[in-house]
């Protein structure tokens, strides 16, 4: 039913920075359309704008709208749109009806940010969507309440695709994979850095944040891990550990201006994040520059 999605979940897909105008107060559209034709150049499949590396909670409904337009636009249907969908059951409705309108092929569900979550809720919060859906969805697991008992109750869903996986063990990945099977895509969700030992255990993608600047990084990795050469895709584990390292900085509160910080230096449309988020020093950004300086981008 949903064929493409699915296709394109089984290889990497690139999370996106949200660029803002230099006060933050708007949406910089013509620098998504700038980041997605690099995108699109380097032979990306499928992109997901408003995840958390897009900043989701830092916009408005309305410019989430903004965003995703601007991304489908831009993608022109060369590249597969699945953008990321939450907070309120209702507004999490509203925004999948809204994607597939605009042609998105699929959204992502976001974990729930919620003080009083159980397990029976969560089901229930999925199912609404789920129910409403008529485009793919793929579930986030990203909090301790997506159990496999949860899981259970929901990936036979005819609109669940896939899994982006990004909490808890590589044990409890292979575990779940085991217990629940592959009738949908299980990704890595914590990028090219635990790729390899995800994709050991059963993944069959993953998401990246680097992806945005240096996509063919991205694809080295895939491209080694899809014909089991292990020794190369720790080649390029080494190679991106000291930048993935400095992601994780102010308890990893630095994960996308490191982003955006690298987009600006290779001219893409980066910026600064909207608080919470705090901007880079001067001595993290020259960090993140020596990290990357091997990597031939330039």
């Amino acid at each position: 039913m949903f064929e493409a999605l699915q296709d394109a979940l089984r290889g990497y897909c690139v999370t996106t920075a949200t660029p803002f105008s230099t006060d933050l107060s708007q949406v910089d559209i013509n620098g998504i359309s700038t980041n997605m034709s690099h995108l699109k150049k380097n032979g990306v499949r499928l992109v997901i704008p408003c995840g958390n590396t897009g900043e989701f909670y830092s916009l408005s409904e309305a410019e989430w709208g903004q965003v995703v337009k601007a991304t489908t636009e831009a993608c022109s249907g060369k590249m597969l749109v699945m953008p990321g969908v939450g907070n309120s059951v209702t507004t999490a409705i509203s925004m999948t009806k809204h994607a597939e309108s605009m042609g998105a092929e699929g959204v992502m569900i976001l974990y729930p940010q919620h003080v009083f979550s159980s397990e029976e809720g969560i089901v229930g919060y999925y199912r609404r969507i789920l129910d409403a859906a008529k485009i793919g969805v793929t579930l986030y697991k990203r909090g301790p309440l997506l159990t496999d008992a949860v899981l259970k109750e929901l990936i036979n869903h005819r609109n669940v695709v896939g899994v982006k996986y990004a909490f808890g063990r590589v044990v409890d990945f292979a575990y779940s994979i085991q217990t629940l099977g592959k009738r949908v895509i299980w990704s890595c969700g914590t990028a090219e850095r635990f790729a390899p030992f995800f994709w050991l255990a059963g993944a069959e993608g993953f998401t990246t944040g680097l992806g945005n600047f240096a996509p063919r990084v991205s694809q080295r990795m895939f491209d080694a891990l899809k014909r089991n050469d292990y020794a190369e895709a720790m080649k390029v584990h080494a190679l991106i550990t000291p930048f993935e390292n400095l992601r994780e900085g102010k308890a990893t509160a630095n994960n996308v201006p490191v982003v955006k910080a690298m987009m600006d230096y290779l001219g893409l449309v980066g910026g600064e994040c909207r608080p919470p988020i705090q901007s880079l020093t001067a001595a993290e950004r020259k960090a993140a520059v020596d990290a990357v300086s091997t990597w031939g981008l330039k």
